[in-house]
Parts: C-alpha cells; sequence; structure tokens
C-alpha cells in the first residue's frame, strides 16, 4: 500500500454524470495516460484517503468520467465530490534530467534577487502560461508565471524556485 508521498495528485472529482456512479473528472494535465479500467487511484479528501478501482475512464468534452467499482449510483458517487484524485508515482514515466512534476513545487521558497519572496501554495494552468500561486512574506497572495525569462532556476528536490526578476509578480 502506498503511503501518501509515493502518489501524486493528477486531478479532482467534480460531479456525478448520470444515474449509475459516474462522476465527472478534471485533470491536471489533459494528455495524462496514467487512467484507463482497471487502474488503481486514491480518493483523498479531509475525511482520509481510500483507494478504489476504475471501472470506466472516458473522455467527455475537454474532462473526462470515471467510474469505480463499488460506487453503483448517484448518491454514492455525490460523496466523491471535490475528491482529489491521486496515482501512485510508480504508474508514472519516469522523469528525464532536470523534469518534476508540478504539484511537487508546491512548499517551495521562492527566491528573488534580493532574497526570499515567498513560498508556493500552489499551480495554476492558464491557457498561455503555467503560473505558481505565491503567499508573499507579508501575507499577500500573488501569482508567478513559471517560464522564462522570469524563472531562472528551478531545483524540484531542495523546494527552491529562483527568479531573475520581479517583473512577472502578479500580487
Amino acid at each position: 500500500m502506498a503511503n501518501e508521498r509515493d502518489r501524486l495528485e493528477i486531478g479532482k472529482i467534480g460531479a456525478p454524470h448520470g444515474l449509475k456512479g459516474d462522476v465527472h473528472v478534471t485533470l491536471h494535465f489533459a494528455e495524462s495516460d496514467a487512467l484507463a479500467p482497471g487502474a488503481r487511484a486514491w480518493l483523498v479528501t479531509g475525511g482520509g484517503a481510500r483507494e478504489l478501482t476504475l471501472r470506466s475512464f472516458r473522455p467527455h468534452g475537454r474532462a473526462w468520467v470515471a467510474g469505480f467499482e463499488g460506487v453503483v449510483d448517484r448518491d454514492r458517487a455525490l460523496e466523491l465530490r471535490g475528491a482529489r484524485l491521486e496515482v501512485d508515482r510508480s504508474l508514472l514515466p519516469p522523469l528525464g534530467e532536470g523534469e518534476y512534476y508540478l504539484v511537487d513545487l508546491v512548499g517551495a521558497t521562492v527566491l528573488g534577487p534580493d532574497g526570499p519572496v515567498g513560498e508556493v501554495i500552489g499551480i495554476k494552468s492558464h491557457p498561455s502560461v503555467t503560473s505558481l500561486e505565491l503567499r508573499l512574506l507579508d501575507g499577500r497572495l500573488a501569482e508567478q508565471p513559471l517560464a522564462p525569462p522570469w524563472v531562472a532556476r528551478v531545483d524540484a528536490p531542495a523546494g527552491r524556485i529562483e527568479l531573475a526578476s520581479l517583473d512577472g509578480l502578479v500580487a
């Protein structure tokens, strides 16, 4: 059984779809191929985590629809709404040198040219750029595009992101 550090969040569970227990799923990376019928996935809520097996997984517009074994009606599907969808990292392709999963940047310290700026509290995907959601040292929230020329260096294992300047920071 995998522990929390061995899992990676790949999406969120949305509203029920139909009457047979299916749910809408929004993947963080729409092209992910980590899920297919028979795959094991973790559904994580404030009440804990439970491992379920996918009985179906199919595209639906810009999102997906998933069915899980044991979730057989709309009432059971409604209980899953808002859960984080996680998979064992061992199911994902190995990372190349310098590559990282975006979720691994959450909690990283962000440094500007003059020192610490804040901490990454989330990731936002926009059509043109992926941004880091930051809690600045003064407590304000901000976004920082995760792209050149603003980001000079990302060291995911060390939990550090170095900015070339603060020009891209939007508070």
